[in-house]
């Protein structure tokens, strides 16, 4: 690109030059051709060529010389694209920068050509450009700076800038590279002298004449001889700040800035000078400040003297003053700087207190004007102008912590006449440091330096904040919260007053410095860090606050009462926060007391508190009902509870009306928000400045809560609206109580790290602030009308203060300390357990609560929270860190209470309305989860109160005293019923069950015995209830707890005759009169069994099914624990009696107390079968043990009986569940002799038949015996392992049948088939047919037999069943391929297997499959079943073939195995096709049967050939090798017919055809029987076994080649000139040439007369047709070629 615009720009040069200037022209032309041929290979390429020739440029710098626009324009554009692209020649420069000097004169846009091109000059030349070559740079923007055109002027002036700031660019490089580089120089500094080097001396230079220049002196390095000083300023601000580090590294430059700069700027601001000048002096203060206070210490000094002296009114004019501030302001920005100052000045002896000077002068500024700052009472909020009074009443609203508020509050909060602070009227657009083109100073707005004092002190104390508060964490918290924040969090997390969201927002709390890390130690006192690297700096800012705070104090006070808008409000209590908590955290008490009590009054202000000085009892108890009223919205409650007398609701509303004008507007809520925070961060160390925080939030608490009374007053229209209240107020302040309540939490939360000194100290002052709690005798109890929902006990919420009725202030102080006693609790639960009441302030918060909770005159939910709040105390005493020696004492204290609360909620006079019921169920359910919470925590070790646990527990009931009465035993264990228990509420059965699903799973170690069948009733009235299906369904389970408990407790249990002493006892309580009776453990685990027994007559047919499940888990779990008799008799007992209740519910339908319930219902079926699962398992497990008893002979009996009974049903579930059972009970370890009888009753079942005609109720019209079937199936595998020796080969036959009739008589798998996976009773079929013995005699027959039957299923389905949609028993088959292949080969060496017809058998059902290969479709997975059927017939002729000889099997008894074989192979090379529209597998299904074939082939060629096999089977196989070698259909007439020899067709005549016939879809398989035809006549070695396979296959390979030969004769002569077809002329070349290639058997073809070749026969027997062929082939040379071949190969070997 570059080449062409420069070729571009010589050409014009060229052309214009042409007549007038011919040294140019001639000078261009030689750049032009010196250009064109340089390679245009790249950019740098370019550039890098053109830097060696230095004459290129000369066309340029001629033109240029010309002063001609026309010439010097294009010249001056070349030589900018040189220089940007570095093609410019080191030896030019000097000339070109004097071209470029000389044209700066020239046109505007030469001159910003100019310009473009020097920072690119300076950038790529920069180590040539030094010296006297930079400053004529210089030079030239300096020319260019003084142009009258201002976008010239402006231009140069930024690229001056950017010159200067490059010099000290080249200084810092070349500081890196300071061993490559020599000095040049030596210049002055302030004790002598110092060397320099290159870019060091031109950068002092430079820096030396631009102060120079600012001064108006006269430069030694520049060949400039002015600038204006408003411009030098700029110029040595930029090279200050770009490269502070280079500068300060510099002595030399230091020098310069000490004599010449510094002077100059503290001669500027002592005297009077411009505006501009100022404010570019005042802007270079901070860079030289924040940079440069280290090396230049005095003059900085001087300078920030003068800076404090010029804020004095007197001492300057207002826009100087408002300089200076906004320097301070900058400096306050930047907290380590201030830190310097101090160090550096104030710590110092003899030098000036600069930052304690400032701070004085701060607090005389704030105070200076307080008409202009708005100071009033109060703060409040400044005029707004009128183009904002459109918007909301404060714009961007008080935003503290995630709420926002409108800040509109009683107290003239919108004097409109008041001035003040804000960002409409107090600040300025553009600040006047950054006004640099202004000539004469702006006008001021008179608050504008108020709101800078303003935002220096807040930057002030935000600046210490930062610093010293991470000191304050400890190492450990600080270790761990850097694992999840990043350093955006840390820096954020350091604020304390974090930026709000908008109202309404619910935002998760972040951690912050000001809240409570769990597990936190104490915070750190940064002055005890004498070893931290920074404790010098930590020690100046301690000293900085100690000193500074009363200033800080007064400039803070004069603000609180000042008019601020939001963000000044904001931004002042943040900061004040901040102060407050580092002079804390610095154990500073006498600021921290003085900021708190500060930050309090402005929370609730005096007049505030002083306003609500009204004794409670101003208000009659008819007064206070009716402010309830109308708390709780109830507008006709009045109506109810009858007429109130005017004159008290006159005095009520008078009472009102004296706090109508007293409220918290938002900005209190954000200083006692901020008053919390400070609790928060400064908890361990407040000490007594607790009850300062406490009382005032106690005292806010109150005034909310007048003011949430005075929002539904008015909302409801009951009350007169507050004087002066804006209705903004009313809508928003909801939300800011909610952050301070918010805030407040936290604040208790954090509780949880103080030490116990400072935690007793809160609860101390808690105590301190209840109020009278004894109740009036003549005020009745007040209840809400309303039920109100119990808070819930995971649930924090709002302080009770706002939301008591009335204006009762002893109950809503009272409120107060509950809700904070509430949150200390639940917040200090390790600590109230480590010591002692009296130490940790356990006795004073019990005490506390008591007294609240027995205040009948409280409101519901007041005494809901105090129950919670008792509730969470004794949830205290479940933790295990209670002292040992008082923890049973303190848990059954604590437990009794809960009793004694629920007892108290039903006493005999009881309110039976229903908010009453509402609110005793609150309590009842609250006491019940606290026991639930309780018991989940010390249950397993409560030694003392279970009496209290269990009337708990059973209090849910009604009569509960019923429970004692059922305790008793029963007279008989048959009158046991089910019982359908009655409650008092579904909620509190739930609650309850908690507890008791504890105890029964967990706990039963620690309950007395004595309480045991208390318990068990419990439980069974749990399972018998009818509210929750669930917990009827969990109760059945507990039973199962209890069992194990009794074995555990004793080991093992005496059931002998306790029949007996269970029907004798005459009381539950006897039987706890000796514990160590085991008779007495066996009785009450009998009843636990029978309870379950009776739970099983459940009209629900899941809690049957769970009692039926509980009840086998323990007969399981304990029956290796009883004798063999004891588990025979306790079977007997609850097995027998299982099944007997279960067959008369089935017959009768009373067991479900449904009278509509049809007989033999499906459910009771469903029962039986689980019972027996579970019967089955339990015999099964423990047979060998009880088959051995005497008495196991009439429980198996009586067993059997149900079975039959069952099986009777005709019920495909129950008949699967019956031989499911049977099978898991003969599966027992156990001596065959001794299941004999077992057996013989399973035998008798099964044998019986198949359950396939049984059936289900269902809608269905075939039920699915799948599952019957398979569990039948399975039975038959136990039964045939235990009956083994006894089974003779026709039972195996019988066997097998019933295997089949199942398989066939299954129905189809839902939701799958049988295509490619075998269903799980065809699964189970297999592997049945897998496990029977062949040992015996004839039973592999048998079984190869069978086998074949299951082979062939799939091809005879349609015939076993009408239902095409049945199973395919595809994938069967190919199973029992793999079956018979295996049972074949493990047979190889039985004789008996080749003797019968099995093994014939087999093989014909294996080639059914494979010649139905493309008549049969329905398999899918590979490989297809005629793929696995040619397989396995391969792999069993490859084992049998070879033992037929070694067996000497009879050749009568081999003569099927031949003709199977022959068969087989002629199953595989055929593949009939009828009906098969598209083949898509063809050329695969070729290829796997050609290798099939050859496989097949090696077994046969030796074999076939054998004496034992006849002639007509070799003929058989050669005939099907000619069938199947057929490529394109002969004629008819061709083919030998049944009642001719097999040539005699070949003397046919018939017409010839001419149409094209397709070819064979199977034409590798053809070509392969042909070579095999050849192959069989071809001579090998002569053997008779050869020969005899030869004389079988030579007139099949004749009659083949003849039918070739023959159709070409008849079918090409018609066809004319057309060609033959490309198949058929293929097969005939093919043919031809094999004929010609084969040497025959000598004695395969019969010799004839004058035939003398003995190889060459074949030839013969077709020359005839060849010669013929030979006359119609004249046309065609390949053919005639061929067929010539086969004349000459006659003619010398017959002697023609």
């Amino acid at each position: 690109m570059t080449a062409q615009i420069l070729a571009s720009e010589l050409a014009i040069l060229i052309q214009e030059s042409k007549r007038k200037n011919t040294e140019i022209r001639s000078a261009a032309e030689k750049s032009l051709l010196e250009l064109k041929a340089l390679p245009n290979t790249s950019e740098a390429q370019l550039a890098a060529d053109l830097k060696r020739r230095p004459n290129f440029v000369r066309p340029f710098l001629l033109s240029c010389a010309t002063r001609n626009p026309r010439y010097a324009g294009t010249a001056i554009a070349c030589l900018q694209r040189l220089v940007v692209t570095n093609g410019l020649a080191k030896e030019t420069l000097r000339d070109v920068l004097d071209v470029l000097r000389e044209c700066s004169s020239l046109g505007l846009d030469i001159q910003l050509k100019i310009l473009q091109a020097l920072p690119s000059l300076l950038q790529n030349y920069a180590s040539q450009l030094t010296g006297d070559l930079l400053a004529t740079a210089l030079h030239i923007c300096f020319l260019l700076l003084g142009s009258k055109t201002a976008v010239v002027s402006n231009t140069a002036a930024a690229t001056l800038q950017q010159l200067v700031v490059t010099v000290l660019g080249k200084v810092v490089q070349e500081d890196d590279l300071t061993s490559r580089t020599d000095y040049v120089a030596e210049v002055p500094i302030e004790d002598g002298t110092i060397p320099v080097r290159s870019a060091a001396l031109d950068a002092y230079q430079l820096l030396n004449d631009l102060c120079l220049l600012t001064e108006d002196k006269k430069p030694q390095f520049l060949h400039s001889t002015s600038m204006s000083s408003d411009f030098g300023l700029e110029l040595i601000g930029s090279m200050i700040s770009n490269h502070a580090e280079t500068v300060r590294s510099h002595p030399e430059q230091i020098q310069i800035l000490r004599t010449r700069l510094m002077p100059f700027v503290i001669r500027v601001l002592s005297e009077k000078v411009t505006f501009s000048t100022t404010v570019r002096v005042m802007r270079l203060l901070p860079i030289i400040l924040g940079n440069m206070l280290s090396v230049l210490a005095t003059e900085c000094e001087m300078v920030l003297g003068l800076l404090n002296h010029m804020l004095d009114p007197d001492a300057a004019v207002i826009w100087k003053r408002v300089l200076c501030m906004e320097v301070f302001r900058g400096i306050h920005a930047e907290p380590a700087l201030v830190r310097s100052i101090y160090a550096h000045f104030d710590e110092q002896d003899g030098k000036r207190d600069i930052i304690r000077d400032h701070m004085a002068i701060m607090v005389r500024l704030a105070a200076e004007k307080p008409s202009i700052i708005g100071l009033g009472q109060q703060s409040t909020i400044p005029a707004i102008s009128s183009q904002a009074e459109d918007e909301s009443d404060e714009q961007a609203a008080l935003q503290a912590e995630g709420v926002a508020g409108t800040i509109g509050a009683a107290m003239t909060l919108r004097s409109s006449a008041a001035p003040g602070i804000s960002t409409y009227g107090s600040n300025m657009r553009i600040p006047c440091i950054e006004q640099l083109d202004k000539l004469e100073p702006p006008s001021v707005p008179s608050a504008y330096l108020y709101s800078l004092v303003l935002t220096c002190v807040n930057s002030f104390s935000e600046g210490l904040a930062r610093f010293l508060l991470p000191f304050s964490i400890p190492i450990e918290v600080r270790s761990k919260k850097k694992q999840y924040l990043t350093k955006d969090d840390e820096q954020k997390e350091i604020e304390t007053f974090e930026k709000d969201e908008p109202s309404g927002v619910a935002r998760k709390p972040r951690l912050t410095r000001s809240q409570s890390i769990s597990g936190s130690k104490l915070p750190v006192n940064p002055l005890s860090l004498e070893s931290h690297v920074l404790y010098s700096q930590i020690r100046g800012s301690a000293s900085m606050v100690d000193t500074c705070w009363p200033a800080l104090l007064a400039t803070y006070s004069t603000f609180f009462h000042a008019a601020l808008d939001s963000d000044y409000y904001h931004s002042l209590v943040r900061s004040f926060q901040k102060f407050s908590q580092v002079a804390g955290l610095l154990g500073l008490s006498t600021p921290r007391d003085a900021f708190l009590t500060t930050l309090g009054k402005n929370a609730v202000p005096p007049s505030v508190v002083s306003a609500f000085a009204i004794p409670s009892s101003t208000l009659s108890m008819a007064e206070r009902r009716d402010t309830r009223r109308r708390e709780n919205g109830s507008q006709d409650s009045e109506s109810r509870l009858g007429p109130v007398s005017s004159a008290s609701v006159e005095k009520a509303r008078q009472s009102i009306d004296l706090l109508g004008g007293v409220s918290l507007n938002t900005r209190n809520l954000l200083c006692l928000r901020a008053l919390v925070n400070l609790g928060i961060a400064l908890g361990p160390v407040l000490q007594s400045a607790w009850s300062i925080i406490l009382e005032t939030l106690q005292q806010a608490d109150l005034v909310i809560g007048h003011m949430t009374l005075q929002r539904r007053g008015t909302h409801s229209g009951q009350t007169t609206p507050i004087a002066g209240v804006d209705n903004a107020l009313v809508g928003d302040i909801a939300s800011e109580i909610a952050a301070v309540t918010m805030a407040a939490t936290r604040m208790f939360e954090s509780c949880r790290d103080l030490p116990d000194e400072a935690f007793s100290e809160v609860v101390r002052s808690l105590r301190a602030l209840l109020r009278d709690l004894h109740s009036h005798d003549d005020e009745e109890p007040i209840r809400n009308t309303i039920s109100l929902q119990r808070p819930s006990a995971h649930r924090r919420t709002t302080s009770t203060a706002g939301t008591i009725s009335g204006l009762n202030q002893d109950v809503r102080l009272n409120g107060f300390v509950v809700e904070s006693l509430s949150k200390l609790i639940d917040y200090n639960t390790p600590r109230l357990l480590e010591k002692s009441p009296e130490e940790n302030g356990w006795k004073t918060i019990v005490e506390a609560l008591i007294d609240v909770l027995s205040a009948q005159q409280f409101e519901t939910e007041l005494r809901l929270r105090a129950a919670s709040t008792l509730s969470t105390l004794v949830k205290l005493t479940a933790n295990p860190d209670i002292l040992e020696d008082v923890r049973d004492q303190v848990r059954w204290q604590g437990l009794a209470a809960l009793d004694w609360q629920i007892n108290s909620l039903y006493p005999s006079d009881s309110n039976d309305s229903k908010a009453s019921k509402t609110c005793e169920q609150d309590l009842h359910n609250l006491a019940l989860e606290t026991l639930h919470g309780v018991l989940e925590q010390y249950g397993d070790v409560l030694n003392l109160g279970w009496d209290s646990v269990f009337s708990i527990v059973s209090s849910v009931f009604e009569q509960s005293s019923n429970l004692r009465e059922r305790s008793k035993p029963p007279s008989q264990i048959d009158s046991i019923l089910p019982v359908v228990a009655l409650t008092k509420s579904p909620k509190l059965v739930r609650s309850a069950f908690g507890s008791l699903q504890l105890i029964g799973s967990e706990f039963l170690s620690s309950v007395p015995k004595e309480c045991l069948s208390n318990l068990l009733l419990i439980m069974y009235y749990f399972c018998c209830q009818q509210d929750d299906f669930n917990i009827s369904l969990t109760s059945t389970t507990l039973f199962l707890n209890v069992s194990d408990h009794l074995w555990n407790d004793k080991g093992t249990l005496d059931l002998q005759n306790c029949t007996e002493a269970l029907h004798a006892m005459p009381q539950h309580n006897s039987l706890t009169t000796n514990e160590g009776n085991t008779t007495q453990h066996a009785i009450i685990w009998l009843q636990l069994l029978l309870l379950l027994v009776d739970s099983t007559t459940d009209q629900r047919l899941e809690v049957r099914h769970s009692a039926l499940h509980t009840i086998f888990r323990i007969l399981d779990s304990n029956a290796e624990k009883l004798g063999p008799e004891d588990l025979v008799a306790c079977q007997n007992l609850v097995i027998l009696r299982l099944l007997a209740r279960n067959e008369i519910a089935y017959q009768t339908g009373e067991g479900s107390n449904i009278s509509d319930q049809p007989k033999g219902s499906s459910n009771w079926n469903e029962t039986a079968g689980m019972m027996l699962n579970d019967i089955s398992g339990l015999f099964g497990q423990y047979l060998q043990t009880m088959v051995k008893q005497v008495r196991f002979q009439a429980l198996w009996e009586s067993f059997g009986q149900y079975l039959q009974r069952f099986l009777g049903r005709h019920s495909l579930s129950l008949s699967a569940a019956v031989y499911t059972s049977i099978a898991t009970i003969l599966s027992a370890e156990s001596e065959k002799a001794d299941m004999y009888p077992c057996t013989i009753l399973a035998w008798n079942l099964w044998r019986k038949g198949n359950p396939v005609h049984d059936t289900d109720s269902t809608a269905r019209k075939q039920a699915d015996n799948q599952v019957a079937l398979l569990a039948y199936v399975r039975c038959f595998a136990r039964i045939y392992v235990l009956m083994d020796d006894a089974i003779d080969p026709k039972q195996v036959s019988s066997m097998l049948e019933q295997l089949l009739t199942c398989a066939t008589s299954s129905t189809p798998t839902p939701y799958s088939g049988d295509i490619d996976s075998m269903s799980p009773l065809q699964h189970e079929i297999v592997s049945s047919l897998r496990m029977i013995r062949t040992g015996a005699v004839g039973t592999a027959a048998t079984l190869i037999s069978s086998m074949a039957s299951f082979i062939t299923l799939p091809y005879k389905r349609e015939n076993l069943q009408s239902d095409q949609r049945g199973p395919t028993f595809v994938a069967l088959s190919k199973a029992t391929m793999d079956l018979l292949r295996e049972c074949v080969d493990n047979h190889l060496d039985d004789k008996s297997l080749y003797l019968g017809s099995s093994l014939s058998e087999a093989l014909s059902s294996l080639i059914m499959p494979v010649r139905l290969k493309y008549r049969w479709h329905v398999d899918r997975k590979n490989p297809p079943l005629w793929k696995k059927a040619t397989t396995t017939i391969l792999v069993i002729l490859k084992g049998t073939i070879p033992r037929l000889e070694q067996l000497r099997v009879q050749d009568s008894d081999m003569s099927p195995i031949w003709r199977h074989l022959v068969d087989s192979c002629d199953a595989i090379i055929s593949a009939s096709q009828p009906g098969v529209a598209v083949l898509t597998d063809i050329i695969t299904d070729e290829e796997f049967d050609i290798a099939a074939f050859h496989e097949l082939i090696d077994l046969i060629n030796p074999v076939l050939g054998a004496n034992f096999v006849t002639d007509k089977l070799r003929r058989t196989f050669s005939e099907s090798l000619f069938k199947n070698s057929i490529i394109h259909e002969p004629h008819p007439d061709d083919l030998p017919h049944p009642d001719q020899e097999l040539l005699e067709c070949l003397r046919s005549t018939h017409i010839g055809r001419t149409q094209d016939l397709p070819p064979s879809s199977r034409s590798g398989m053809a070509y392969v029987l042909i070579d095999k035809l050849f192959d069989l006549v071809a001579e090998h070695d002569g053997s008779i076994e050869r020969v005899k396979l030869a004389q079988a296959a030579a007139p099949y390979l004749i009659l083949r080649v003849s039918l070739v030969l023959k159709a070409y004769i008849l079918d090409q002569p018609l066809r004319g000139r057309m060609p033959q077809p490309t198949s058929q002329k293929s097969e005939m070349l093919y043919i031809l040439r094999r004929l010609v290639e084969l040497d025959c058997e000598p004695r395969a073809i019969p010799d004839a007369p004058g035939v003398v070749s003995e190889h060459k026969k074949h030839l013969y027997r077709v020359y005839g047709l060849t010669t013929k062929a030979l006359r119609v082939a004249r046309r065609n040379e390949e053919m005639q070629k061929a067929l010539t071949e086969i004349i000459e190969t006659v003619s010398l070997d017959f002697g023609v």
